[in-house]
């Protein structure tokens, strides 16, 4: 898989277990929306130093892993009391919930036919808030360690890559393009002295 590829599958899920909340990706442009919404991010791509290859070297998989994060805003549960409501705090035990849903065995089957890992590093922080003097923003936290296999092909290890150039200006249509070339066959013969 992809960086990419991963991201997508992140949200898919996150935005699977919360079709009432719009899911947004940090550090992008746009409006705030109102809660329910969840906010995504992650941080230090890490890659392997040396690839794994196949039998005949024409895959290269490396190891990454990077830090995912997931921010949920909350009004909370509303709460009859007298003649008036309040609205109690929900987003750790929202965020909770999430949580187990990932851990449960059929999220755990779809990660594991991707070869990917999230796996969460506690804890599962109250990040609450008062705005102004009577408004609560109910936030809550959450970080992980995503890991996931990913492979580099081709001549110059971006065979396969769909954005050329990338977005950043970078690749180029010719190093998708070339061909590897691996010997296939070697006969070997021994000759002896007399040159039979």
């Amino acid at each position: 898989m992809t960086f990419s590829e991963v991201k997508k599958f992140i949200y898919e899920l996150v935005k699977r277990y919360h079709p009432g909340a719009m899911v947004v990706w940090t550090k992008t442009k746009g409006v705030t929306p109102k809660p329910p919404y969840i906010t995504l991010g992650y941080s230090n791509l890490n890659r392997s130093a040396f690839p794994l290859s196949d039998d005949e070297r024409e895959h290269r998989y490396y190891n990454y892993d990077f830090t995912f994060e997931i921010n949920l805003y909350t009004v909370g549960k509303e709460v009859k009391a007298g003649n008036g409501c309040y609205f109690e705090n929900t987003a750790v035990e929202d965020l909770e919930e999430f949580i187990r849903f990932l851990d449960s065995d059929g999220i755990t089957e779809e990660l594991a036919e991707k070869n990917v890992t999230i796996v969460m590093n506690p804890p599962i922080r109250d990040l609450s808030e008062l705005i102004g003097d009577t408004k609560f923003n109910y936030r809550s936290m959450c970080e992980f360690t995503v890991t996931y296999v990913g492979l580099a092909d081709g001549k110059y290890g971006v065979s396969g890559i769909q954005t050329i150039p990338n977005p950043s200006g970078g690749g180029m249509k010719e190093f998708v393009e070339a061909e590897t070339y691996a010997i296939e066959e070697i006969r070997i013969q021994e000759e002896t002295d007399n040159g039979n």
